[in-house]
């Protein structure tokens, strides 16, 4: 019998693998969706929790939950190792009980697991870390668990598209290592090769140093008007990069979500409007009759 969180990957990996909506790595949402972007979550349970609990992942809710980079957090001080996959598997049950509802992207921290190449995070060793803490959760099941997640992370697409041209993902390519295999890999099932350093997939999660000339660039490419982004600290919880792209981080107290209509533009008043504190965040059914003036975004 297969180890139930092992199975829940394999579950999960499969869902993402046959989304009607994904065409080659972009995952693309419909009219009248509402969406719900966040941005690195590294083990930050309580985050997760109260974005969840916002969230109305009802079947019939038009709500879509854009999660990405859960794993590797920080170390937990009683018992000494990183528990971050306590969350992604509480994130990836989720993604199995509301599969249209729930949308995963891949990150770089996903792509150092999947390839062992190590990355620090907060000066200490997240794989090694990471490792650690499926041990000592899973003790002799461990290698099963592990071969399971990396299923599930080899199935995760690179990027969202919503019908207003918002284009989501975990980070862009830096702008001298922007390539035509860059847009290739978007469109084409990964290679292990992608995921190495100097890789397509590699340089869609790892970019930094973004200028509003390489967005521009992708934007006529893309066919995009708007990017939202993790992958960088923002102290803030958010950070403007030009007048095309946002980052977001939900991995400390001042975390933010964006939320917002997949059919309206993110003009500069509808993104300040669509920027949400984690930490004001408010359970679904709480928050319904306050939002008489939602599609008006």
């Amino acid at each position: 019998m297969p180890h139930p969180v092992a199975d829940v990957f394999r579950q999960a990996a499969v869902l993402n693998a046959d989304d009607d909506r994904r065409r080659g790595n972009v995952v693309y949402l419909e009219p009248g969706d509402e969406v719900i972007a966040t941005g690195d979550i590294h083990g930050n349970r309580s985050a997760l929790h109260r974005i969840r609990a916002h969230a109305d992942l009802a079947p019939e809710a038009p709500t879509r939950l854009i999660l990405q980079e859960i794993i590797h957090g920080p170390v937990d001080p009683r018992t000494g190792h990183d528990r971050s996959i306590e969350v992604l598997i509480r994130a990836v049950r989720l993604k199995v009980a509301h599969p249209r509802q729930v949308v995963f992207l891949l990150g770089n921290h996903d792509v150092a697991e999947l390839t062992g190449r190590e990355v620090t995070r907060a000066g200490r060793p997240s794989c090694k870390l990471f490792a650690q803490g499926l041990q000592f959760a899973f003790g002799d099941a461990a290698a099963e668990v592990a071969d399971a997640l990396g299923e599930f992370l080899f199935s995760l697409p690179l990027a969202v598209m919503c019908p207003n041209g918002t284009f989501i993902c975990h980070s862009l390519p830096s702008p001298q290592r922007l390539t035509e295999q860059c847009f290739e890999v978007l469109q084409r099932p990964y290679a292990p090769d992608d995921l190495k350093r100097g890789g397509a997939v590699y340089e869609w999660t790892w970019g930094r140093q973004h200028t509003e000339e390489l967005i521009d660039e992708l934007a006529g490419r893309l066919d995009a008007a708007f990017f939202i982004l993790g992958h960088v600290h923002s102290p803030e919880g958010y950070a403007r990069v030009g007048r095309r792209a946002i980052t977001l981080a939900c991995d400390h107290e001042h975390g933010c979500v964006m939320r917002f209509s997949a059919d309206r533009p993110l003009n500069d008043a509808a993104t300040e409007r669509a920027i949400i504190p984690v930490a004001a965040l408010q359970p679904a059914q709480a928050a319904k009759p306050a939002r008489p003036g939602w599609r008006e975004m």
